[in-house]
């Protein structure tokens, strides 16, 4: 039997990186979107098994900066971990993790992430699970979704031209949060382009000239699932009707809608003013891994000995104000 090389891909490779996990989910155009637009794609994160000259197993290590506690880090998002099912239950995938956390630790990144069922597999390599509050809204009967009455607010879907006053309202909106991605106008049309599955509901709601709030939606796993929103002080009922219209329209034939509204309380009580069931649900699949401690010490003015402390995630990740849109998954 040959031995199995580890190694990073050259451009040339990517659509044979493609080939091997277009069978996994049988959707090669969803891998694709993420190689050709997010901007932070990388040949030198995505790693390899070789086995000659087929590929065998492969993951890819997205680069995020994120904001947590105010300051700014830089995070990799570890996914499409993939073997070729012949080649599975021999430590290849386990090797390719451990040589991405070297090159991790050698590129500047100062935690991973990733979202994962195999709690105990990544566990061993050094990830750890942490709660996150999702927002569970359940099927509601399908009636027209229109206006609300008196309401000042105008829905409309998202135009190119939105772009400048949506970015604004986010950075204004996450700014007090901890965990969202800090994005530029290079992320932002790159993640538009890729963010759907293949396609999103994108809604905006204005009053008096101005984009107060937004709502990103798609389906993903057979769910509804809203990938972000944001809205100004003052507007939660603007983002309350934007969610209200997307969960009656785009979501009526889906067993619910998936939001983080846990961060929005304001939000969720007039959603159920308006007769919807939400309910909180504990998602434990978003794993974090230290890479560089004292790194990240620096960066968030704390002690290593407190960047070591069993909880650190909490004290990072209070579930009640954190939040990675999924938006942001990879």
């Amino acid at each position: 039997m040959s031995a199995i090389e580890l190694r990073t891909i050259t451009a040339s490779e990517r659509e044979t990186v493609l080939d091997l996990l277009e069978p996994w989910l049988n959707d090669r155009a969803l891998f694709a979107r993420y190689f050709r637009h997010d901007p932070a794609f990388c040949d030198d994160l995505c790693f390899v098994a070789a086995d000659g000259a087929r590929l065998v197993s492969t993951l890819q290590v997205f680069r995020k900066s994120v904001r947590l506690n105010g300051a700014v880090v830089e995070v990799g998002g570890v996914g499409n971990v993939f073997t070729a099912p012949a080649y599975r239950e021999r430590g290849i995938a386990a090797d390719l993790l451990r040589r991405a956390i070297a090159a991790m630790e050698e590129q500047g990144f100062d935690l991973s992430l990733l979202f994962a069922v195999r709690l105990a597999f990544y566990g061993r390599l050094g990830w750890c699970s942490h709660v996150r509050h999702l927002v569970f809204i359940d099927p509601h009967p399908v009636t027209a979704a229109g206006p609300w009455a008196g309401s000042p607010y105008a829905l409309a879907p998202f135009a190119p031209a939105d772009l400048d006053a949506v970015m604004a309202l986010y950075d204004r909106y996450t700014a007090a949060l901890s965990g969202p991605t800090v994005r530029d106008r290079r992320y932002w049309e790159g993640q538009l382009r890729y963010a759907g599955t293949p396609h999103e509901d994108f809604w905006v709601a204005g009053a008096a000239g101005e984009i107060v709030a937004y709502a990103r939606g798609t389906r993903l796993y057979d769910f509804y699932v809203l990938m972000e929103h944001a809205y100004l002080p003052g507007h939660e009922e603007a983002l309350a009707q934007l969610i209200y219209r997307l969960h009656r329209t785009a979501a009526a034939a889906l067993p619910g809608t998936i939001s983080q509204l846990a961060i929005a309380p304001g939000v969720q009580e007039r959603l159920r003013a308006r007769g919807l069931t939400l309910r909180t649900v504990d998602d434990v699949f978003w794993m974090w891994r230290l890479i560089a401690p004292a790194r990240l010490a620096h960066k968030l003015g704390m002690t290593e000995a407190e960047i070591g402390a069993e909880d650190l995630l909490h004290r990072l990740l209070p579930p009640e104000r954190s939040v990675y849109w999924i938006a942001d998954r990879f």
